[in-house]
């Protein structure tokens, strides 16, 4: 990603704006773990920046691992945008290919079978890119992609609140914007700059900023391209950013040996603000919640300024290196920091280290809204069953909450992939055998040895197990929107002999195929299926089936 486009791709952890309460300039770290919170839970999905297995920990309790999935991840994954209603996450891998990681049933599917120039989400949910010089959409509603053809050399796309999407193309010596709304082949709007152009903001969705030159920006109105002002800036465009809710657009620029962060209100199009900082600054990241800006600086040093959006001062200076997804301001205000292999948690008013997640340097760091991984009768939610401690994260300075977090569950809407169907008041199934052994494995790697006291042990199965018996206990392993994949699927599924079939509910009005075992007579007979037919599973109590 370009500098000058840096405000054009929103990153993952931005679209976490809707958090029922913001810190203020003291650190709400306590405060955040003593409540569970009535919205979506804070998930950060941890991945191997090398490939492997994603983790979720529902913050901020970062040293237990509520989740992880079979599938091994690509290399090098970049988030492009989350689904809160399916619980999926669309991302991109180094060599372009896009994907679907859908959070609770971990399906890991394709979105397009070969790789993308570029690749853009709003809400993970639809994904547009370019393909040899043709603009896609790819749904997982849509078997085959949507296409359009443009004249103009592509070089950005901008998702739009719409569904749509603008295109941003050179045809020299112009910049061509294009606006396209699906399923309607043909643009609606399409506009002409003179000269080259980049976006370099798309504040709020219903007003573009794009370069004018390198010392300035025009504006432009997003419901029909038509121009409205330009904004002479005086320094050299380094890079950009904007308030969550873009009401404020943020501009670092250098001019006369000097850089400063220069504050434009959207509505006048006005610099209301002007933020010196050091000479060498070159990066700006926003906090999700519209709290702090993030300004890289230091060279070789890796210092980080930290600017107060509220009062546009500097409220102090942190030192870690700068990657696509650290440092990171999380929900509660907190930051997450490098220091070598590790990454170290700072407070929200003094940036001192409270808690270091050894280790955590290996991982993309995302995070993201979702309450799938809780389970609640009415509004008062469940222990988990089962706890497991992530063995990465040792060096605590700051001490973790006690008791196994809360546990309740989300509607999630069917992607194409397996997904659970919410059952209010039942508990999910404790982690599969493979997570546990994997847990294991890495503490006997690390030379200690697994917790199994302190562990809640599930009561053993009984010695008699009679699927299909009459009882109140079913297993699911997948809930689908159409009939055959959900038969195809109950075909492939086995445990002790017997397969599982197919039952049809309704939600919302939509009708579901549930693909489950049982009923059965207690919860150890249900959990001795599920994991006897090596899949994930969720086990639901209530036999009405």
């Amino acid at each position: 990603m370009s500098r000058l486009d840096c405000g054009v791709r929103i990153p993952l952890f931005a679209l976490a704006v809707a958090l029922a309460a913001c810190s203020s300039a003291d650190d709400r770290g306590a405060q955040a773990a003593s409540t569970f919170p009535l919205g979506p839970d804070a998930i950060v999905l941890r991945v191997p920046a090398g490939g492997g297995q994603a983790r979720a920990y529902r913050y901020p309790s970062l040293d237990t691992l509520i989740w992880t999935t079979r599938a091994t991840l690509p290399a090098q994954v970049q988030p492009l945008g989350f689904s809160i209603d399916a619980g999926t996450l669309a991302f991109r891998d180094s060599g372009g290919l896009t994907w679907r990681l859908t959070l609770g049933s971990g399906a890991l599917e394709r979105a397009y079978p070969g790789p993308l120039d570029e690749s853009v989400s709003l809400d993970g949910s639809a994904i547009y890119g370019i393909s040899e010089g043709t603009l896609l959409r790819l749904t997982t509603s849509e078997s085959t992609p949507w296409k359009a053809s443009t004249a103009a050399r592509a070089s950005q796309l901008q998702p739009l609140r719409d569904g749509g999407v603008l295109l941003i193309g050179q045809r020299a010596p112009e910049t061509v914007l294009t606006r396209y709304r699906p399923p309607a082949r043909a643009p609606v709007d399409s506009a002409v700059l003179p000269g080259p152009s980049l976006l370099i903001s798309a504040a709020g969705g219903d007003r573009f900023y794009l370069s004018d030159g390198p010392r300035g920006l025009v504006s432009v109105r997003a419901r029909d391209l038509e121009k409205l002002g330009t904004i002479a800036l005086g320094d050299s465009i380094i890079a950009t950013t904007t308030s969550p809710s873009g009401d404020r657009v943020y501009v670092l620029g250098r001019g006369n040996d000097a850089a400063r962060v220069q504050v434009i209100a959207k509505y006048t199009d006005e610099i209301i603000a002007k933020v010196p900082v050091p000479a060498d600054a070159n990066a700006l990241r926003m906090d999700p919640l519209g709290r702090y800006l993030l300004v890289r600086h230091g060279g070789e040093a890796d210092s980080v300024l930290v600017i107060g959006i509220a009062a546009n001062a500097v409220l102090g200076h942190i030192v870690s290196p700068w990657r696509a997804d650290l440092p990171l301001v999380l929900p509660d205000g907190r930051l997450a920091t490098l220091r070598g292999d590790d990454v170290v948690i700072l407070t929200a008013d003094r940036f001192q280290a409270v808690s270091v997640v050894a280790g955590g340097a290996r991982d993309i760091w995302t995070v993201v809204q979702w309450n799938g991984f809780r389970r609640r009768t009415g509004d008062s939610p469940l222990r988990a069953t089962v706890t497991q401690a992530d063995t990465t994260t040792r060096r605590a300075v700051e001490p973790t909450p006690t008791g196994p977090p809360a546990d309740s569950a989300a509607d999630p809407a069917d992607s194409g992939a397996p997904q659970p169907v919410p059952d209010s008041g039942r508990r999910r199934a404790s982690p599969g055998d493979s997570v546990r052994r994997a847990s294991a494995d890495s503490l006997r790697r690390a030379g200690a040895r697994p917790d199994t006291a302190s562990r809640p042990r599930p009561a053993p199965p009984s010695t008699t197990l009679t699927l299909g018996d009459r009882g109140s206990f079913v297993v699911q392993f997948a809930a689908l929107k159409a009939e055959q994949p959900a038969r195809q699927l109950a075909g492939s599924v086995k445990a002790n002999g017997e397969k599982a079939h197919v039952v049809v509910t309704s939600s919302n009005g939509i009708a579901l195929y549930r693909v489950i075992l049982g009923p059965f007579r207690t919860r150890a007979d249900a959990e001795a299926a599920g994991r006897a037919a090596g899949r994930d599973y969720w086990v639901f109590e209530g036999g009405t089936i």
